[in-house]
């Protein structure tokens, strides 16, 4: 939500380059129209550039077991997961715009991107167990009078494991390797409304756009292949596990930005309507590879509580609390 209030600073954006002669209404209408454009496409591309790891990351968070399924073994889970992911707020603030007054903006330094995710899994022969998860974020819209935004996402995964090595008197720890894939897909959208923003030629001509509205949308679709180890050691009512996992992300993350308005120029309204778009497409970030670390409780004798955290080096970490119900 601060980056949508950020980007309400244009309504302080000025014409830097100075004109030689004075422009005529229809010249200083296009070349705020430029400008403002121009600067909307670097901070799109910005927001693309940051967000191509936050979708593929997030989506691939929680829904860590430790324990492996028996044949014809059923299990149901449902768990809470926010992720946060690194902003390069110094690149923002230091975009080559013309109009926008980026380090003005106020950015999160760690975006966090929260996930409800429910799970079912079933035991299968030759020691194998498979699950689908699914869930995200159901479509949330906010209204607070001059901004208003949604978003939803949707995560869908299957999940296939064994049992490589059973705890046992001469095995102290349990190995169950783990091969998924992950789909997700979603949107945001912010809109801010303006009184007007204000445009100088540099000759003294003013162009100003009255009853704005800045309107930003994203939107994703990502894959993602991934291999999880994880080793486990049950002490009395309780297992904690360690493993690693990598994911292979494809996919796009679109943005664009989009500023409308009525020009007056020189205190006179021109008829025409301002619109002034910029956008960009970036590629989901191609790899990711985490730790993982957690604690299990048996809490009742089919009852197990996980609370689980993942960490690929600083750019991305993510927590989970969950509970599932398991049979065999």
């Amino acid at each position: 939500m601060k980056f949508r209030q950020g980007l309400a600073v244009v309504c302080i954006l000025n014409l830097l380059t100075p004109s030689v002669h004075a422009l005529t209404v229809q010249q200083i209408e296009q070349e705020a129209t430029t400008q403002l454009a121009n600067d909307s496409s670097l901070i799109s591309g910005w927001m693309t550039s940051n967000l191509k790891y936050v979708i593929p990351f997030n989506s691939t968070s929680g829904n860590v077991v430790p324990s492996q399924l028996k044949l014809f073994g059923f299990e149901v889970g449902a768990e809470g997961v926010v992720s946060g992911t690194k902003m390069d707020v110094d690149a923002l603030h230091n975009l080559p715009t013309t109009l926008v007054d980026t380090k003005s903006i106020d950015m999160f330094s760690r975006l966090p991107f929260p996930m409800v995710l429910g799970h079912a899994k079933i035991g299968l022969p030759f020691g194998l167990d498979a699950g689908i998860r699914f869930g995200g974020i159901p479509k949330i819209t906010e209204n607070s009078g001059s901004r208003s935004g949604s978003i939803q996402n949707k995560v869908i995964g299957l999940d296939l494991r064994k049992k490589i090595i059973e705890e046992g008197v001469v095995k102290p720890f349990g190995l169950t390797l783990g091969l998924n894939y992950t789909h997700a897909d979603g949107s945001l959208d912010l809109n801010n409304t303006y009184n007007s923003l204000t445009f100088h030629d540099g000759s003294g001509n003013t162009a100003q756009v009255n009853n704005g509205m800045t309107n930003e949308h994203a939107d994703w679709n990502t894959n993602s292949v991934g291999l999880q180890a994880i080793l486990d050691k049950q002490i009395l009512f309780i297992t904690p596990y360690v493993g690693a996992s990598a994911n292979y992300n494809t996919g796009n993350i679109n943005n664009s930005i989009t500023t409308t308005g009525t020009p007056v120029v020189n205190g006179t309204t021109t008829g025409d309507t301002l619109s002034a778009t910029g956008s960009s497409t970036d590629k989901a970030n191609k790899w990711d590879v985490r730790a993982l670390l957690g604690v299990e409780f048996s809490v009742l004798p089919f009852m197990k509580l996980g609370l689980g955290g993942e960490f690929a080096g600083s750019k991305n970490v993510a927590g989970d609390l969950g509970l599932r119900i398991q049979f065999r």
